[in-house]
């Protein structure tokens, strides 16, 4: 059976008896506006003219007579046996002279804030992700197993009316959050209960969950200097005041955030891969942070963004696995592991009372994450599979990181200096004294190639000039290629 193109309502069409107007120029002028108006788009499929004579109350000759010159215009097109529609060469029509675009609109759009968007949102867009080199927390999706999500998918849907179709609670599907509470215990060291989960839809929506349900109007907020500027965004938007604090080689400077900002209220951290700079909080200042918190009341925001990746040895037990104080919020995601396109993530938190308060907050604000896709992901974890494609991945991103360390030293020797990681999908790179990272990060994506300077994650922090090259996603091929356009750039000209 072939597609059926659904008919337009008329509802711009107003027709008036007593204005001075024919009723034949009116329905005229009103069609042919509503082409050049973007309201009649090519392909639209209009009422038959008996339809429009009874709705408008004109004759149907009337109408007839307006769609043979429209016709004859070339702004609709007649099939035998389907009806009557908007031309497809609508767009080469002129009016006046002037050419036209039903898609455009000439009027300015307004905008929410005209000076720009707000410190909360600086520096971010909207925008489609090419997945190409050497873009940063791209997962291998040539690998992701399709046919036993596409077999485990089927099923849910089979059995769909076992699932509550209606609205449900914000704290997220009970199975799912059963096998993660088993998946972390194991994987990550975390004892927790299912109730100390809330699912979510991302790990920016925890994020800024989190900063809205903990920070109060001109709170201290510990961020981590090199880090993750959506972290900023969360804190400034629910009015923290953003403390940067140095990243050492072994993590997060506590000497100085405590010398610096003792009346924090909240910490951002991201321990077991420090986002960008990839190093590891070592197990005493964990300890160390942790004690402090204790003593003076500090939330701990823990993102373990993608430690399921460690490439030596068995991952780093998370912070939240530590925590005697009941002070560290977990975030976790499944957009590294498997796909970002599922928008799913989760929370962990020190206790059932507070996974209920946060779920309560999530339920004011968009209710609960889709039910279907958390069912799919349950079944995926439950049966194995989860745990096997992390396996795979590890085995996958490892040679990944090896082979572009080996195509850096081939290619850019001298040039470009990679720190490899133990773990996560991306690592920096050093350049040389007197090298602008942000015109080579500018100049590179000119030639497709998508590498991000370690200035564009500073706060104050101001040292060598690096870059973050995301491996994970890429074949050998796809590396190799971009390492040589970016030869290319750092030779200069010949």
């Amino acid at each position: 059976m072939g597609k059926v193109t659904p008919q337009i309502l008329m509802t711009f069409i107003n027709i008036h008896k007593n204005i001075g107007k024919t009723i034949h120029g009116q329905l005229y002028e009103q069609l042919k506006n509503g082409v050049y108006s973007g309201l009649l788009m090519p392909g639209d499929r209009l009422p038959s003219s008996r339809e429009m004579s009874l709705e408008f109350k004109v004759s149907r000759n009337t109408v007839l007579q307006v769609f043979d010159q429209l016709r004859m215009e070339g702004f609709l097109e007649s099939k035998t046996g389907a009806g009557t529609f908007i031309s497809r060469s609508v767009f080469h029509i002129s009016d006046n002279g002037r050419r036209k675009s039903p898609f455009i609109k000439n009027e300015a759009s307004p905008v929410l804030f005209p000076g720009g968007l707000n410190s909360a949102f600086e520096g971010h867009i909207s925008a489609l992700e090419p997945m190409i080199p050497f873009q940063q927390s791209v997962p291998s999706v040539a690998e992701f197993p399709f046919d036993t999500w596409a077999r485990i998918s089927a099923s849910v849907h089979r059995n769909i009316r076992s699932l509550h179709l209606g609205y449900d609670d914000a704290q997220g599907y009970q199975p799912l959050r059963k096998v993660l509470a088993d998946h972390l215990r194991i994987s990550r060291s975390i004892v927790c209960d299912p109730e100390n989960i809330v699912i979510v839809n991302s790990s920016r929506q925890a994020l800024h969950l989190a900063a809205e349900m903990v920070i109060r109007d001109g709170d201290l907020c510990w961020m981590e200097d090199p880090g993750y500027p959506g972290a900023v965004s969360a804190m400034k938007r629910f009015g923290g005041q953003i403390c940067p604090v140095p990243i050492t080689a072994d993590g997060l400077d506590i000497d100085f955030a405590i010398r610096n900002y003792p009346d924090a209220k909240l910490a951002y951290v991201s321990p077991s891969h420090q986002f960008p700079t990839g190093c590891t909080m070592t197990l005493d200042k964990r300890i160390r942070l942790l004690n402090w918190a204790r003593n003076n009341k500090l939330w701990i925001i823990e993102d373990d963004y993608d430690s399921e990746f460690s490439y030596n040895n068995r991952p780093v037990p998370a912070l939240q696995g530590l925590d005697t104080g009941g002070n560290v919020i977990y975030l976790g995601t499944f957009s590294k592991v498997l796909l970002p396109a599922l928008r799913l993530g989760y929370m962990v938190f020190p206790s059932k009372a507070m996974a209920r308060q946060f779920a309560i907050g999530k339920s004011v604000i968009d209710g609960q994450t889709n039910i279907i896709t958390q069912a799919v992901v349950s079944e995926f974890i439950r049966e194995g599979y989860f745990s096997r494609h992390i396996r795979k991945m590890r085995l996958l991103y490892k040679n990944a990181q090896d082979d572009l360390v080996k195509l850096i030293h081939q290619h850019l020797k001298g040039k470009l200096e990679p720190v490899p990681v133990k773990t996560g999908m991306h690592f920096l790179a050093w350049l040389p004294a007197g090298a602008d990272a942000s015109f080579i990060a500018d100049k590179a994506l000119e030639h497709g190639v998508i590498l991000n300077s370690l200035e564009r994650y500073s706060l104050q922090s101001k040292g060598r000039n690096g870059l973050i090259l995301g491996f994970s996603g890429f074949s050998t091929a796809e590396m190799e290629k971009a390492v040589l356009v970016l030869k290319r750039i750092l030779s200069g000209p010949d």
